[in-house]
């Protein structure tokens, strides 16, 4: 039994390595492949680049920039908008299947999101992540439903 585990923990950073290249929707399913943010904090130097994803309180995020620098102080979805954007394809962005929207997150034309039990309809592409209120978007970005 410890010589699986030590050959598990060996492969390890491969399996994380692999892990990165998934798409999307796929990344979804397998979040355990995923380094823990925590463990990069401990880290301290990682070099990665724009898009790079990892594990968060059981979500998973993805970096923003590339070279990201994890930092204690720095944690995902609390205003880090510009360094991480949580990995949200679980839900078709329809007005039966809203985006539950967390505040740190890009916005699409077209597509519905969710907050405070209001559905909002995005009216043009917030190009970068946003973390306002939707409440407060209204006529910029998004409209009511």
């Amino acid at each position: 039994m410890s010589d699986l585990l030590t050959l598990a923990r060996s492969l390890r950073p491969y399996i994380e390595q692999a892990a990165q290249s998934l798409p999307d929707a796929d990344c979804l399913k397998a979040k355990a492949l995923y380094p823990r943010w925590e463990k990069l904090v401990q880290l301290g130097s990682v070099t990665a680049e724009a898009g790079y994803r990892f594990s968060y309180n059981g979500d998973l995020y993805k970096c923003v920039n590339p070279d990201p620098t994890f930092q204690s102080d720095w944690i995902p979805g609390n205003g880090t908008a510009a360094l991480y954007v949580r990995v949200d394809e679980a839900n078709a962005g329809t007005l039966a299947d809203p985006i539950p929207y967390d505040g740190n997150m890009e916005l699409e034309n077209g597509k519905h999101y969710i907050q405070d039990y209001v559905i909002y309809r995005c009216t043009r592409d917030t190009v970068n992540p946003v973390y306002n209120p939707l409440a407060e978007l209204v006529g910029l970005y998004v409209e009511t439903v």
